[in-house]
């Protein structure tokens, strides 16, 4: 098996090393400050959270294959145990988006069920969309819109888990402000779904 032209030109390019270096430093850094924006909105003492949820740290991560691309994440505030999963996940998957998710399984999940039914509508206004199937896939496949047309369809499934996300582009990267107010912005709508 030959190496193609533009494989070879890739290897020996330096360069775009330097710049996938550099911007997944980027990436590290928004985190942090997508970290301390949720820092500073979210009350602990309004959610409905597993014992133990970590409410102050967190943990940012990179990868380098999730479905053949890199990736760098954070999971805050976080709660993973055997009894339940309790986390916001805000993703940045190298050549395909921004994600910010809240995911929630385990034995509070049917408290977390009920808010989502009794706020669905409210849901519909912020261009979220709905994990199916399986809680740890990203891919836009594996979740719909919430919307009135999927109201039926999304309420009757029975699955282990509420996942809850909005993705964005990449272009959103070229303004680090409307990234962090995008956070923002997703947690107080998903915020009613998580409450006491």
């Amino acid at each position: 098996m030959s190496f193609l032209p533009e494989e070879i030109a890739l290897l020996s390019n330096p360069r775009f090393f330097e710049q996938k270096s550099r911007a997944t430093e980027k990436l590290k850094g928004l985190m942090e400050k997508i970290r301390a924006a949720y820092l500073s909105v979210i009350n602990p003492d309004e959610l409905h959270a597993p014992p133990e949820t970590d409410f102050q740290k967190g943990q940012i991560a990179k990868g380098e294959n999730y479905e053949g691309y890199p990736y760098v994440m954070l999971d805050f505030p976080k709660r993973f145990s055997r009894e339940s999963v309790f986390t916001f996940r805000s993703l940045f998957w190298f050549g395909h988006c921004l994600i910010f998710s809240v995911m929630l399984a385990g034995e509070p999940l049917p408290h977390w069920r009920k808010n989502f039914e009794r706020e669905y509508d409210a849901l519909c206004d912020f261009e979220l969309r709905f994990g199916i199937d399986d809680a740890w896939d990203w891919r836009e496949r594996a979740s719909i819109p919430i919307s009135p047309e999927n109201k039926a369809r999304i309420l009757e499934r029975e699955q282990p888990f509420l996942k809850l996300m909005k993705r964005l582009p990449p272009s959103v990267l070229a303004d680090e402000q409307r990234a962090i107010e995008e956070a923002r912005r997703f947690y107080q709508s998903v915020k009613p779904v998580l409450r006491k």
